[in-house]
């Protein structure tokens, strides 16, 4: 943290991401879904999935299991592509090259495939990445101010250069051990802690900021209040549409919720400000709150 007095025991973040619900249209898949060129197969070659990048934007692949965002990178790796892949609150980073890439992947389905892998172990943005933002930061492996009150970024970043100037001093005879791979193994994770503070740090900061506005001001009881004003307000929604035409309860619960989402946001749009994009929490709520559940079965008989 930049700030010494955020830090204390009391204010601590212990978590520097920030988890919330969002709205479908403005999240990845979303727009994708909104306005998104349907790929139907994958790309034969690194120059054709760069050039489609190029032309179209950043390429989503969604899974069950993880999302694959492929954007073409910017200085000073114009040319290359990075590769960001989420999985819940895991977020791992590879750069793709052109010139390495029929050695290391051969495909681009091979290269698709190894990103999703929850195996996928490899380093997470080559080590310009990493000297760069020490210059960017004025940063030494040697020359430590004592005047200076680093960050924790900053002590990451200062420790991973010390950690390679070390690795290039190490030179084992044959047979002999040489610690190479745990030095590359934490310069890695600790470039990896650096990207996490310098992505997630200003987030963290104004979601603190943001909690303690939502504390004072006493909102979190209106958050509930709303909750429960748009769970009735889907259920009624969800109540007519079914009465008007009975064959839509053979319908899968969520296929009837986005109608039903859609009629409640014609009718209530303040209301709906937010909270679609949490229609399968909502249907949850209908299946297992007494308030809702022998109504929610009686709509869905068959499918619920």
């Amino acid at each position: 943290m930049r700030d010494s007095k955020a830090t204390s025991t009391t204010e601590q973040i212990r978590d520097l991401e920030l988890v919330d619900w969002v709205d479908e249209e403005p999240s990845l898949r979303g727009m994708a879904l909104k306005d998104g060129l349907r790929v139907r197969e994958p790309y034969k070659s690194f120059r054709k999935l760069y050039d489609a990048i190029i032309e179209h934007g950043p390429l989503l692949y969604a899974t069950s299991s993880a999302d694959a965002i492929f954007v073409a990178a910017s200085e000073p790796f114009d040319g290359d592509i990075l590769a960001i892949r989420h999985s819940g609150r895991n977020v791992r980073r590879f750069l793709i090259r052109e010139d390495h890439f029929e050695g290391q992947y051969g495909s681009f389905s091979n290269c698709l495939d190894h990103i999703l892998s929850n195996n996928a172990v490899d380093c997470e943005i080559e080590l310009e990445h990493l000297f760069d933002l020490a210059d960017k930061l004025q940063l030494s492996p040697s020359k430590i101010d004592p005047k200076r009150d680093y960050s924790r970024l900053e002590v990451d970043i200062v420790a991973a250069l010390q950690l390679i100037r070390t690795m290039e001093k190490v030179s084992g005879n044959e047979g002999e051990y040489t610690p190479e791979f745990e030095i590359g193994y934490c310069v890695g994770r600790l470039f990896s802690s650096a990207q996490n503070f310098a992505t997630l740090e200003p987030d963290a900061l104004k979601a603190r900021e943001y909690e303690k506005s939502y504390k004072e001001r006493g909102k979190k009881g209106k958050s509930r209040d709303r909750k429960e004003a748009r769970l009735d307000h889907l259920f009624e929604c969800m109540k007519h549409l079914i009465q008007q035409n009975p064959a839509l309860s053979r319908l899968k619960p969520l296929d009837v919720a986005r109608l039903a989402c859609q009629d409640a946001a014609s009718q209530n749009p303040k209301l709906w400000t937010q909270g679609r994009g949490q229609l399968e929490h909502y249907l949850t709520c209908f299946a297992s709150e007494s308030k809702y559940r022998k109504a929610y079965y009686e709509l869905f008989p068959e499918t619920g």
